[in-house]
């Protein structure tokens, strides 16, 4: 009888762990309409350094006057095969951005030039202007002392002058280093889920051109983890759920495909030595309210 007994303990207590491993939370059931989605950069280095860093404000600014007004503060500077390039914008780079935003790219080519562009961002449509300024620079800092960029079909034209150096961070070896948290906030963009109890789900998203995409599938979930099947894809997320709130997170490796070529990019961005950084994650967590 006590083996009996014993035997049927044991079948109960693997029986439990089975239906743990396949529980997810009942609150997923529901519509839910996105609200904000936040984007955190993460490297890990080889060695201990101090890196550039994109995703947050500089010191000073570069002004942009005339035809278009407006104030940058974020860049990233580094020189390839002899060129310099200069990449500074009036919000972080790698957030999503649904207001008119502007990008200045200044190049030099030594004896070739030192052509510049301005592109306007709005919607899904872009203006740019182009021209030379008149600048210097002392380590990573630019100074831009003079000139005009001009619109490339109308009469227009926009002044830039100003000083900006990149943020800076310190990173260590070895330490998964987060360099920035950028929030956007949906305001023309949409993306709801309507999640079902027969484990279907319907998906909406409105772009921020207003084109409006619809997919369906099936979906599956853990206690913390929750899985889209769509006809040709998959997308993994981990949940949190508290009250009518939900957050999906997904870890995308930014190089995963191809990294003898993609680190090295990043690494100019941030200004690292040659082969020092081991991987860079974005961590998307999309916030939710049923």
């Amino acid at each position: 009888m006590k083996k009996i007994i014993l035997l049927f303990t044991i079948l109960f207590i693997v029986t439990c762990e089975k239906e743990d491993g396949d529980s997810y939370s009942k609150d997923l059931i529901g519509n839910w309409e996105g609200v904000m989605r936040n984007y955190s950069y993460h490297i890990i280095s080889t060695v201990s350094q101090t890196v550039n860093n994109p995703y947050k404000s500089g010191t000073g600014s570069i002004v942009l006057q005339g035809a278009e007004e407006a104030i940058l503060q974020y860049m990233y500077l580094y020189s390839v095969n002899g060129v310099l390039q200069i990449s500074i914008a009036q919000f972080p780079f790698g957030l999503t951005v649904e207001e008119t935003h502007y990008v200045l790219y200044i190049y030099d080519y030594g004896d070739f030039g030192t052509p510049s562009q301005l592109t306007k961002y709005y919607s899904d449509v872009g203006e740019l202007y182009e021209g030379e300024l008149d600048f210097t620079i002392n380590g990573y800092e630019i100074t831009v002392t003079s000139g005009a960029l001009y619109h490339t079909f109308l009469n227009d034209s926009v002044s830039i002058t100003g000083t900006l150096a990149p943020a800076q961070s310190n990173v260590t070896a070895g330490t998964d280093v987060e360099l920035g948290s950028l929030d956007w906030t949906f305001d023309t963009y949409e993306v709801n889920f309507n999640i079902k109890d027969d484990n279907s789900f319907d998906q909406t998203i409105v772009t921020i051109d207003t084109e409006t995409l619809e997919r369906s599938g099936t979906w599956e979930a853990t206690s913390d983890e929750i899985t889209f099947h769509y006809p040709t894809s998959s997308d993994k997320y981990s949940y949190n759920i508290s009250g009518s709130n939900l957050e999906l997170t997904q870890n995308k490796d930014l190089c995963i495909s191809n990294p003898d070529e993609c680190l090295p990019q990043y690494e100019l961005m941030y200004g690292m030595e040659g082969g020092s950084l081991e991987n860079v994650v974005m961590k998307e967590t999309t916030f939710f309210n049923k």
